[in-house]
């Protein structure tokens, strides 16, 4: 699974600035004298919800909304098909443990595919408990919600990818590539410090995302360091959580800056094992 167009990944000076957004109509020049609208702008009033889905469908949520809720304001209702994951509290420690589903709308055809490496404490009751629940068909920011939980995700790479074939007949679609995105998934309760429920790679419908837009500048703005890589040159875990509020914005962080460009440095080589990993597992399910 080698992405076949530049991914979002690069230091933070070499990436683009955030554009304003432009008006879209002119001032009167203080004169106080009234003008009719252009016409496009009633046909901008006409289409006003399809311009919402549009940025919405653009603009990654990062805290608080879910992709299954923006999937479902496109598509309707949306339910997992979990095709694998794997029991952690029956596992030996340092296996792979992954959860591997199907995010399908009533038709039953393929909106996002989704692949979670899960990392968290099996240790953790709660969070062991929140897994079953999950494993058995829960959609995973649903259900941490559900047990009082905030969810964020920290965005670590964005790219256009080829699909493989089984998974293009799933999408019911004739495109050769898809949009794809690597998250850490966040959970945090008030008081308590924030856990990582896994890394998870999503790749999305070309209908709901299309490829051929390739990786945008929200896109490019949104991806950081991995949390251990910040961890590791000093950032604490909490000091991360907060900031990923800004991810969701302009994902500033000039207060830590030395150390930020530190962490990708050291996220690099791992993001590109991680992108190695998914691609022999992809690979592995073709030749199924």
């Amino acid at each position: 699974m080698k992405a076949t167009r530049p991914t979002a990944g690069g230091s933070r000076s070499e990436r683009p600035a955030l554009e304003e957004d432009e008006p879209t109509c002119g001032e009167d020049g203080g004169r106080g004298i009234p003008h009719s609208p252009p016409i496009n702008f009633y046909l901008n009033i006409n289409n006003m919800e399809a311009i919402e889905q549009k940025i919405n469908q653009e603009h990654f949520p990062v805290k608080e909304k879910l992709h299954t809720d923006i999937l479902e304001q496109k598509y309707g209702p949306i339910h997992a098909v979990v095709l694998r994951h794997d029991n952690v509290r029956e596992m030996k420690k340092g296996a792979e443990r992954i959860r591997e589903a199907r995010l399908v709308d009533e038709k039953d055809i393929l909106r996002t595919y989704a692949l979670t490496f899960l990392t968290y404490d099996k240790g953790n009751k709660e969070l062991a408990d929140i897994d079953d629940e999950i494993r058995q068909g829960g959609l995973i920011g649903k259900t941490f919600r559900k047990y009082g939980y905030i969810v964020k995700k920290n965005v670590i790479d964005v790219f256009i990818m080829p699909i493989p074939s089984w998974m293009r007949n799933d999408f019911k679609v004739d495109a050769e590539e898809a949009k794809a995105r690597l998250t850490e998934f966040y959970a945090k309760k008030e008081g308590a410090t924030p856990v990582i429920y896994g890394t998870v790679l999503e790749i999305y419908s070309p209908d709901f995302k299309d490829p051929n837009d390739g990786v945008n500048d929200v896109d490019i703005a949104q991806v950081n360091p991995l949390t251990g890589a910040l961890q590791g040159v000093g950032v604490p875990t909490d000091e991360i959580w907060g900031h990923l509020d800004k991810a969701a914005e302009t994902n500033e962080w000039d207060d830590l800056k030395d150390r930020y460009e530190q962490a990708e440095d050291l996220s690099h080589p791992i993001v590109q094992s991680l992108h190695e990993k998914i691609s022999k597992y992809l690979e592995t399910k073709e030749a199924e």
